[in-house]
């Protein structure tokens, strides 16, 4: 068997990538970082696909998704096997569901039905096992067994080897029929589901059961509602219609909505006029009968005083009663000195009625009138106005006074005429309220309908029967029992059939370890004994003592596991070995050891397919 090509069209930091490869030594020499690791997982991916299973909060698959995140990554690799050459395409996904895997013979053009993975038909191993032998990594330094692995190896050393093979397939195949290794499927887990589906069922009929139940409740619930809600609905009607007769009898007659409509008017004609009209109009014709009755002007008398004829008169006084004074004295006659002070006092008394002098004069009255005018004016403006014509001023005054007069009186006769008015305004807000409860109770009333036509519907669709399904339910427990029954019955068989093989690795192991110690002195030319127990676990005799792997040279445990590894593939396909991956897993090696590894890889490659990946210059006697 070998490996063709590879085409990938998305794997990891690769894209667009094709890669030829020819029998025997294939090797690889590119920088660190061009993805030597990723092309050799990209080989086990088609030949394996992932697990799926999540480590650290990702998957195996994630850490191949594409830089750039494509939904879809993968490709497709072309190998030859027994003369026949296949075709295997696979792209991956999110999950395991999202993988698509398809194999196909390139010379029949025949799609392969295939059960198992392409590398367990080809290869005759498992995933794990085609790590422990044929992937050969740089970080590699121990190995361990699985039953793969010692089920190849049983077969070499039992004349019924093919015989075991064909037992164990069966078994394996009659175990997946019932129930896979990996992922879901098989009648046992067809049976599970189906189990699930009607005991779900049972739970959906059960809870059907619960809520007809509820239904029921809540339908007598709504007709107890409806049945209340139509007393409501008689009792708020009665109410509307005795408000509605109410605010009839209480709402005014036309005749009566006549005379308050002309009681508004008057009201608002009365407003008009301000209280003190009367006063007003009263102090207008006051002034009126002033203005009439007075004339444009009127005679006075003016009295006049001669103040220097009364002073004369205070002379003649005084001179009189001198002289009067100086003839009783003696000193002039007394004769004449009284007759001439009594004529001088006599003229002075006269001479006081010529003081005050007397005089008439006609004075004007316009300026009072005019007074008076403005005032009257000023007053009647108020309430008319005719310019300056006094007597039409004084008519429109009357007149309006007349009309006001008429509307006092006739506001009186209303007033009597017009009952006093009712509070309509509570009466139809009771009415209104009244309309808005029917409205409330119809639209409840019609959502309770409603419900009671939609939860009847309900009621008719829900299935109540679970005899039928609970006897479905018994009859698939019998069958899952018998079926796990006959799973743990070839479980048991495929056991013991394995601690059979186990019993035999006495006798493989023998020549497992003669070979590796033969490769192993080819290598390193010491005398070191390989030994290993059951388990691959290996252990390394140098002069007679056996010492642990751990106790040597990193360089020389990777010897001892190359020579392993080698010998391993040897036994397992008879010497002739499918191929063989080996991803820089000399770097720790001396230049003496390195060039006898490269040399017996070599060698190994005129019988088999190597594939060496390497970042680095050195490549020993592979290139020679």
């Amino acid at each position: 068997m070998r490996i063709v090509s590879l085409d990938i069209v998305a794997f990891g930091k690769l894209k667009d990538v094709r890669i030829n490869f020819r029998q025997g030594l294939n090797v690889i020499q590119r920088a660190n970082g061009f993805g030597k690791t990723t092309v050799a997982s990209f080989i086990r991916a088609m030949l394996y696909g992932f697990t799926y299973r999540h480590s650290g909060g990702a998957t195996d698959a994630s850490h191949f998704q594409p830089w750039g995140g494509a939904e879809r990554f993968g490709g497709s690799m072309q190998l030859e096997h027994n003369g026949e050459v296949y075709r295997i395409e696979r792209f991956f996904g999110a999950t395991a569901r999202a993988e698509k895997c398809r194999v196909t013979n390139e010379n029949t053009g025949k799609e392969m039905q295939w059960q198992m993975q392409p590398g367990e038909v080809l290869l005759g191993l498992t995933a794990d096992s085609y790590d422990r032998s044929a992937y050969f990594p740089q970080e590699a330094v121990e190995l361990s067994s699985n039953d793969n692995l010692e089920s190849r190896l049983a077969n070499l050393v039992e004349n019924s080897a093919d015989d075991y093979d064909k037992i164990q397939a069966k078994l394996r195949d009659f175990k997946k029929a019932l129930r896979y290794e990996r992922g879901v499927g098989g009648r046992i887990s067809d049976l599970q589901q189906k189990q699930s589906d009607l005991e779900r069922e049972l739970y959906d009929v059960n809870a059907a059961k619960r809520r007809k139940t509820q239904i029921e409740n809540r339908l007598r619930a709504i007709s107890s509602e409806r049945a209340e809600l139509q007393k409501k609905q008689a009792a708020n009607r009665s109410e509307s219609e005795r408000l509605r007769r109410q605010l009839a009898q209480a709402s005014p007659s036309d005749e009566e909505k006549a005379a308050r409509m002309r009681l508004s008017q008057v009201e608002e004609n009365l407003s008009r006029v301000p209280p003190q009209a009367e006063t007003d109009i009263s102090r207008c014709e006051e002034l009126y009968a002033q203005i009439s009755q007075t004339p444009e002007f009127r005679v006075e008398t003016i009295a006049r005083k001669r103040w220097w004829l009364a002073g004369m008169a205070a002379a003649l006084a005084l001179l009189g009663a001198a002289l009067v004074a100086l003839g009783v004295a003696g000193v002039i006659p007394v004769a004449a000195g009284t007759v001439a002070g009594v004529a001088a006092i006599v003229a002075a008394v006269a001479s006081c009625f010529f003081i005050v002098s007397k005089k008439e004069r006609k004075v004007s009255l316009a300026e009072q009138r005019e007074k008076l005018t403005a005032e009257y004016f000023g007053i009647a403006g108020k309430y008319v106005f005719e310019g300056n014509d006094l007597e039409a001023t004084r008519r429109a005054l009357w007149d309006m006074r007349s009309r006001y007069q008429s509307d006092l009186r006739l506001r009186e006769t209303l007033v009597n005429l017009v009952k006093p008015a009712a509070d309509l305004s509570v009466l139809q807000q009771n009415v209104d309220a009244c309309a808005q409860e029917e409205k409330r109770l119809s639209l409840q009333s019609d959502a309770l309908l409603q419900e009671e036509v939609s939860l009847n519907e309900e009621s008719k669709r829900l299935n109540t029967d679970a005899v039928q399904i609970e006897d479905r339910i018994l009859d698939v427990k019998e069958q899952l029992a018998r079926e796990e029954y006959r799973y743990r019955v070839a479980d048991t068989v495929a056991q013991l059939l394995v601690k059979a093989k186990e019993n035999l690795s006495g006798s493989y192991l023998p020549r497992l370890c003669r070979r590796t110690t033969e490769l192993m002195k080819e290598i390193s030319a010491t005398d070191i004994e390989v030994v290993s127990d059951g388990k691959f676990a290996l252990s390394l005799r140098e002069n007679q003592v056996t010492k642990p792997m751990s106790e040597f040279s990193r360089g020389l445990r990777e010897i001892a596991l190359l020579c392993f590894r080698v010998a391993l593939s040897e036994l397992l396909y008879d010497g002739a070995v499918p191929f063989l991956i080996v991803d820089d897993a000399f770097v720790n090696y001396d230049e003496y050891n390195f060039l006898r590894a490269t040399n017996l890889l070599k060698k190994l490659s005129s019988r088999a397919q190597i594939i060496y990946f390497t970042c680095h210059d050195r490549t020993g006697k592979l290139t020679v």
